[in-house]
């Protein structure tokens, strides 16, 4: 399909025009499929088109107005997309809402938005908005679309079952017949889709508007780069009140190709292998994960397959480092040696991740380990990555050849300058039309017409634009040098046992410290097969032996590093670092200057030359029993 000359014909402005023209095309063509009680369920374009027309005639009916918002909040499922669709076809805005918000964060979000109408997916977030529903006098309907448990609640006038507004809709169109085409025709490329609320690593999230030529020209400059193909398989699972999986959604009406939907967030890795997708997006520590699972897995299995993924990998890597980094043709006897590994190991791995047709693997958000691109590319997954903001996307992104370290070219229709103080300023056709009720807010984010980022970043000699971290958030280092945290913590990531971290310095400091999270899953895995008994997670992380196993990949990361950024001391968290907490933001930013002054006793302690520091922990059993109890963090060198 030409799209370029579907919408000078057609006028495909809006989202829900081009919903209308796929119907009118291929109607019986499967759209999208959701796998439920281990069965993948297909929906056509005619079933998106009928729940999208009479679900929207049904919120019509039941008072959305012209310019109202509908609030969604649930996981990635056809009713998420069928809702905000029919948002849009009534000239009314949809708004992302992460599935683990808190009832404090729903209430600051749905106020903030106006919101008229709530969807949700089942009980958990129904109690969510019923927790607060009277702080909210303008919300005039939850509608769920997940009915287990919620027969009782349907005595509620305030609560709808999402099929049951769809019948009203059918209702309402025998009686008002046309209305619904009427409305999408009305739609132009500049009315607002969307509120995209920003991640809130500096304070209170900003909801920046987002029109239907923004998301449209946006997914359109990103197929530039990496193109799609009706006959992809996607697989939807990163957050769709996250900007990048908003591109995608776009990407599935101009390209049909179909959209799955994984059983729950526990089967994605199943459902990721039985899809095989040729397109697929992850968030960097979900790319992370699939490593960290592979070398775990390695630990356990018997010598000699930790032999032969030894030997596979390091032809992997050097087969990568002809192909990718030095952009030639690998000499003959390595690429022999290669489709040897690959037959007896590496393709095995791909297969077991799902990942043996994948053409495009993404990651965004925040940065990707060099470490972590290099090993998919060893095993033959050449993983891209894309940088966006909320208010430019996509901004650049790798092509054919992805670059370790970097984020690719600028993408076409999109500009890119560094400014003088080293941030990087964009510039694309269109950006986001403002913040909702904060023009302060958005005339600061302006210069000149760039959009400020707030990253610093460089190009290199390949003209790859390089993002070196938050400017706010690089370290200064005593030797008047500034260093990028993000990536050390990256580096640290990079092992099977390290879940997170966060690395603490300053020109006022003589060294770095490093706060870690170890993976209570595979750290718990390594204690048990080396016979070191625990009990919680706050015993198993201040045990010596863990102490002396997380050393070794602190020294792994310095060795690469000039001695002015290596990280001298470290202490290994008894918890993990949690966003319901306000330690994370729903991207799993760190907010860094929230958890310098939560933990400013430990950080201090390091920088005094303690061994340990005695901090109050909540400890939970296995057995679900949670308690407060004084644990004592211990604080060891590196050097």
């Amino acid at each position: 399909m030409n799209m370029s000359n579907t919408d000078a014909k057609n006028n495909l402005d809006t989202l829900p025009k081009i919903l209308i023209e796929n119907y009118n095309q291929c109607p019986g063509r499967v759209a999208m499929r959701k796998k439920d009680f281990g069965i993948w369920n297909p929906y056509t374009w005619g079933d998106c088109y009928q729940n999208v027309k009479y679900f929207a005639l049904g919120l019509k009916d039941l008072g959305f107005q012209l310019g109202d918002k509908v609030s969604i909040v649930g996981d990635n499922e056809p009713e998420w997309y069928w809702a905000e669709l029919a948002a849009h076809a009534l000239g009314g805005t949809s708004v992302g809402l992460y599935v683990d918000v808190i009832p404090e964060e729903v209430l600051y979000i749905v106020d903030n938005s106006d919101s008229t109408f709530a969807v949700v997916k089942d009980q958990e977030q129904v109690d969510k908005f019923l927790d607060i529903i009277d702080e909210l006098p303008d919300l005039k309907k939850i509608i769920f679309w997940d009915p287990k448990g919620m027969r009782a609640y349907l005595e509620d006038p305030r609560v709808a079952d999402f099929y049951d507004v769809v019948k009203i809709g059918r209702d309402y169109e025998e009686k008002n017949p046309g209305v619904f085409e009427e409305s999408v025709a009305k739609g132009k490329g500049t009315d607002i889709a969307t509120i995209s609320y920003t991640s809130g690593t500096t304070g209170l999230p900003k909801g920046a508007l987002i029109s239907h030529d923004y998301l449209i020209k946006g997914s359109k400059r990103m197929a530039k780069i990496n193109p799609w193909f009706s006959t992809d398989e996607y697989l939807s699972f990163v957050p769709l009140a996250w900007i990048a999986e908003q591109l995608f959604m776009v990407a599935w009406l101009l390209w049909r190709a179909p959209v799955n939907y994984p059983e729950s967030p526990d089967t994605v890795m199943e459902n990721i292998r039985e899809i095989g997708p040729q397109f697929l997006l992850l968030g960097p520590r979900q790319w992370q994960g699939l490593v960290a699972m592979v070398q775990m897995k390695i630990n356990d299995a018997v010598f000699f397959k930790r032999w032969l993924y030894k030997v596979s990998m390091a032809i992997g890597y050097r087969y990568a480092e002809h192909y990718y980094e030095k952009r030639e043709k690998p000499p003959l006897h390595v690429s022999v040696l290669y489709k040897l590994a690959s037959w007896s190991c590496l393709m095995h791995i791909r297969d077991n991740l799902g990942l043996s047709k994948a053409r495009v693997g993404l990651t965004g958000g925040t940065a990707l380990g060099p470490d972590v691109f290099r090993w998919f590319q060893a095993i033959g997954v050449n993983i891209k990555e894309a940088y966006g903001l909320t208010e430019v996307n996509p901004v650049s992104s790798h092509a054919e050849w992805s670059k370790p370290g970097t984020v690719g070219p600028v993408t076409p229709g999109s500009e890119v300058k560094i400014s003088a103080t080293g941030e990087v300023l964009v510039k694309a056709d269109p950006i986001f039309s403002g913040y909702y009720k904060q023009p302060e807010k958005s005339a600061e984010a302006l210069e000149d017409g760039w959009v400020k980022t707030g990253d610093a970043g460089v190009f290199d000699e390949d003209n790859h634009l390089v993002i070196l971290d938050r400017l706010k958030d690089m370290l200064p280092l005593k030797n008047g040098e500034k260093y990028s945290p993000t990536y050390i913590e990256n580096r640290l990531k990079f092992s099977p046992y390290i879940k997170d971290g966060m690395v603490v310095g300053g020109e006022d400091r003589d060294f770095l410290f490093a706060i870690i999270n170890i993976d209570f899953d595979n750290v718990g895995r390594w204690a048990e097969k080396n016979g070191y008994p625990y009990t919680t997670f706050v015993d198993l992380s201040q045990k010596k032996e863990v102490y002396d196993l997380i050393l070794q990949d602190v020294e792994r990361v310095n060795k690469n590093l000039q001695e002015s950024a290596r990280v001298w001391r470290f202490s290994l968290l008894y918890k993990e670092f949690d966003p319901d907490e306000g330690e994370l933001t729903k991207t799993r930013k760190l907010r860094r200057a929230f958890l310098d002054e939560k933990f400013k006793d430990l950080i201090s302690a390091a920088y005094s030359n303690s061994s340990s520091v005695t901090t109050e922990a909540e400890v939970k059993y296995r057995d679900g029993r949670t308690a407060t109890v004084k644990t004592e963090i211990s604080i060891r060198d590196s050097k």
